[in-house]
C-alpha cells in the first residue's frame, strides 16, 4: 500500500486540523495513522478518532499486558513502541524517510500517514500513481 505523508508538525493543534481536513477530503479514519512522541500522543488520541502510534521507552513498551493490547484494538487506545523507525518502515516509507522522520518524532514532532489507495470515493486502477516521497499538503 502506498502511504501519503503529512507533516512533520510541531503542535497538536496543527495535527488535529490536518486530520479533520483529510477526513473531510474523503480519507477514512481507519486509514490514517499519527506518529508522535509520548508527550503528544495522549492529547491527540483524545482529540481524534484515528490510530496513534507513540514513541515510548523500551521499559514502557515491555510492560504492556495482553489485556492492554486487546484494549488497544477495541477502544482506539494508543499503540506504544520503542522502535518508531521500524513502524515507519512497516508503513512503506523508504529507509531514508524512516531515518529522517524517526529523528523528527524523537525530537517532539508529529507525523501523519494515510493509505492513499483507500481514500473514500476513489476506485484505484493499476495506472494510479503511488506517492513514495514526502508530499506537502495543500492546506499547510
Amino acid at each position: 500500500m502506498a502511504e501519503e505523508i503529512f507533516g512533520p508538525f510541531e503542535s497538536v493543534e496543527e495535527t488535529v486540523k490536518t486530520v479533520n481536513i483529510l477526513e473531510l477530503e474523503g480519507y477514512s479514519n481507519t486509514n490514517i495513522t499519527i506518529f508522535a512522541h509520548g508527550n503528544h500522543a495522549d492529547k491527540i488520541n483524545d482529540l481524534t478518532d484515528v490510530s496513534v502510534t507513540s514513541l515510548e521507552s523500551e521499559e514502557e513498551t515491555h510492560d504492556q499486558t495482553f489485556l492492554s493490547k486487546i484494549k488497544k484494538v477495541f477502544l482506539n487506545d494508543i499503540y506504544k513502541t520503542s522502535d518508531i523507525h521500524d513502524q515507519l518502515l512497516k508503513k512503506g516509507l523508504s529507509e531514508s524517510q524512516a531515518n529522517d522522520y524517526s529523528k523528527k518524532i524523537e525530537a517532539g514532532n508529529i507525523l501523519i500517514t494515510s493509505q492513499t489507495e483507500l481514500k473514500m470515493g476513489n476506485d484505484p486502477t493499476g495506472e494510479t500513481p503511488k506517492m513514495t516521497e514526502n508530499v506537502k499538503h495543500l492546506y499547510q
